[in-house]
């Protein structure tokens, strides 16, 4: 699969080239920054499973602590790394970031793929479709950063686009096609377990319509092997979270579940959807400094309106829910499948999970049917004459400034986003505390990867500080754990208004993190 075409805009080969070079460029970062930004605090705890994994430590946060916080597919993809790796931990991560690498490009090409073929028209237009999304998806700044992150986001756009293409190909009606497809859904839930409402609504979906077709022992004799493999390869993660922890629910989800009707978090969802739409227009902490992102998310609303509004025009005109041609009508079925999918999560996280700063990975598969519906708007135009196509890929290079620009940066341990891993924290602790004391943390992956004797407070891979988050003081004295240190909203949360009546002092201070000591009962 060529990464660029001759039928391609000059322009838009060149930068496509480019953004797959400086991409690829992130695994072969100075030692001295490799650990550094686009990875993220949360990677390094799905980095530590992976770790402890691959050297025979098992499933476990800091090799004796057994976990389920962490998506699966892609931490067991990262212990492999790290095997490879054969112990050097640098290579390990230059290992995981060239997979990323991968992924992201992979991504991008099929997404063309699906745009190109989701439509009719001429030749030009759909040629024109298919580098646009190819080209979309790779110049998002916020797209780049997701893929990168260490996390299994970039592999999560991977399994969804994998499986829109599949069922727009017409994989279900070949023979043993329910078996594809129903493998495909398995990994796709074991990438991100939240993945399993998409399956649910994709299974009663195809129910239904086989069901009108063929009657339902007809449609059951192929529904039932696309579940049995979904369940046969997904049914070792959920074996694992059941037996060991007596829930199917990961340690993660538990611990940041809150059900409330709150207008910040669906002040966040939508958000969260402006971002995963325009990608481009999303710019790290530049957001910020734009009278705290108001300015970037009313420039958001006001393109994304734009474009809603002319989408909706377009569907009454092109009417592609009433294709005929196979392709092009299962690409929208899968489209309008997949929103289904995003409407549910929308609510589910918008009322249950109090995480809302991290809405914007878990509602980012927005930016697949963005990326394939902007194509499908605009190419029409674009392809009307060469110059126009020549004005698009120059546009292009425009929106791919902030991507390429940290691409680079990333050279030398930074992007146009705030540092996301806690590097002060460690030196702070580092100043102060014995290397073999246990150090606790709300914020705990990078603390926990590079000082294996910290604990996590927050719940998210440790269950058994779960039932203490209103008194977790208790937990700290009950397992003689004297050191704490995050930012003061977790002090605050973990320690309680004024740590110094549960005995508590402040030992030191750097940036946000704050260093606090068990001095005695109180």
């Amino acid at each position: 699969m060529a990464v660029v075409s001759a039928a391609w805009p000059r322009a838009a080969r060149i930068l496509a080239l480019i953004l797959v070079a400086v991409g690829g460029l992130l695994a072969f970062r100075p030692d001295a920054v490799i650990f550094t930004t686009p990875l993220t605090e949360d990677s390094y705890y799905s980095l530590s499973v992976a770790r402890n994994i691959a050297v025979g430590r098992g499933v476990t946060i800091d090799g004796s602590l057994p976990t389920n916080g962490f998506q699966p597919l892609f931490t067991f993809m990262e212990a492999g790394a790290y095997a490879l790796a054969g112990g050097d931990e640098k290579l390990g991560i230059r290992l995981v970031l060239g997979l990323s690498w991968a992924i992201w490009i992979a991504t991008a090409l099929i997404l063309g793929r699906i745009a190109r073929d989701g439509a009719g028209g001429t030749p030009a237009e759909r040629a024109t479709r298919g580098w646009m999304a190819t080209l979309l998806y790779l110049s998002g700044f916020l797209t780049f950063m997701h893929h990168f992150n260490g996390l299994e986001t970039g592999l999560l756009m991977l399994g969804y686009t994998g499986l829109w293409r599949a069922w727009q190909q017409g994989v279900y009606e070949r023979k043993n096609g329910p078996l594809w497809i129903g493998a495909l859904l398995g990994l796709l839930v074991l990438t991100r377990i939240d993945a399993a409402i998409f399956a649910a609504l994709f299974g009663l979906w195809l129910l239904w319509q086989e069901t009108r077709r063929f009657g339902v022992v007809a449609a059951l004799k192929r529904l039932v092997p696309m579940g049995l493999a979904a369940l046969l390869i997904s049914a070792p993660w959920w074996a694992y979270n059941s037996l060991e922890f007596g829930s199917l629910m990961p340690t993660s989800g538990t611990a940041q579940q809150e059900w409330a009707i709150n207008e910040r978090r669906l002040r966040w969802v939508f958000w969260a959807l402006g971002v995963a739409g325009l990608p481009q227009l999303w710019l790290g902490q530049w957001d910020e400094m734009f009278h705290d992102g108001i300015l970037l998310s009313l420039l958001r609303a006001l393109v994304g309106g734009g474009l809603l509004w002319g989408f909706w025009r377009a569907l009454g005109q092109r009417k592609p829910f009433a294709q005929k041609e196979p392709k092009p009508r299962r690409t929208w079925e899968f489209a309008a499948l997949l929103a289904g999918a995003l409407l549910v999560l929308c609510l589910y996280y918008g009322f249950s999970f109090i995480a809302y700063w991290f809405y914007y990975r878990y509602l980012f598969f927005f930016v697949l049917l963005a990326t394939v519906g902007l194509a499908w708007l605009l190419a029409p135009w674009v392809a009307q004459d060469r110059g126009r196509a020549q004005l698009a890929a120059l546009a292009f290079w425009i929106l791919a400034a902030p991507t390429l620009a940290s691409a680079l940066m990333a050279q030398t341990g930074k992007t146009l986003h705030v540092e996301t891993v806690y590097f002060e924290q460690l030196a702070l602790i580092k100043e102060h505390v014995p290397d073999d004391a246990r150090v606790a943390a709300g914020q705990s992956g990078t603390l926990g990867y590079f000082r294996p004797s910290s604990v996590n407070v927050d719940g998210k891979v440790n269950r058994a500080a779960v039932p203490y988050q209103a008194r977790m003081w208790d937990y700290l004295r009950e397992n003689n754990i004297i050191w704490f240190c995050d930012w003061p909203n977790y002090v605050e949360k973990y320690l309680g208004d004024d740590p110094t009546q549960h005995g508590w002092a402040l030992v030191a201070e750097k940036g946000f993190w704050r260093l606090w000591k068990y001095e005695g009962p109180s």
